[in-house]
């Protein structure tokens, strides 16, 4: 295999290197030059002969690349949520009589019970960007050891249309 040529710029998803600084990569995790990193992503002739990665350094390639991948993760989790119009909203309700009405499909005796109670307290929303987020968040909320009992939190999602006439009584409450 050390005789084999690499084309690394032929694998699947290879573009998002078009995305990355190769010159602080080759610095930080080979402690070689730009050049010398991109000879090897192109292939480039070296002393007459194309230019590869030997397995030694796709091993340190690819574990780089997902060092990065995980500092990316890490510092996407620090950038600020701030709920556009586009976002999903989840309410999450751990009052045993709303959940009742949002079970039976009772509007309007969720709004007469708001009506008759000026002590009542619903949290805050999260928000998430895509329906696929806002769906993982939910998943299990409201089950316990029988699924035919009344839950104990019941998720209220704006995406979802039987959801949204109650989200709109608890935000006029």
């Amino acid at each position: 295999m050390s005789n084999d040529i690499i084309h690394i710029r032929n694998l699947e998803g290879a573009q998002i290197l078009d995305t990355l600084n190769c010159a602080a990569i080759s610095e930080r995790f080979f402690n070689r030059s730009r050049a010398w990193f991109i000879q090897r992503l192109n292939n480039n002739l070296v002393n007459g002969k194309p230019a590869s990665f030997s397995p030694e350094e796709l091993l340190r390639l690819r574990t780089s690349l997902r060092v990065i991948a995980s500092e990316i993760t890490d510092f996407t989790t620090h950038i600020p949520n701030i709920p556009t119009d586009m976002s999903i909203k989840v309410y999450v309700i751990d009052n045993p009589n709303a959940i009742e009405f949002f079970v039976n499909d009772d509007l309007e005796g969720f709004k007469q019970y708001l009506s008759e109670e000026d002590m009542l307290d619903f949290p805050e929303p999260e928000y998430f960007d895509t329906e696929a987020e806002a769906l993982a968040f939910c998943s299990g909320i409201g089950y316990g050891t029988n699924e035919r009992a009344t839950p104990d939190h019941y998720p209220l999602r704006s995406n979802e249309e039987v959801d949204r006439p109650f989200i709109e009584a608890i935000e006029s409450y």
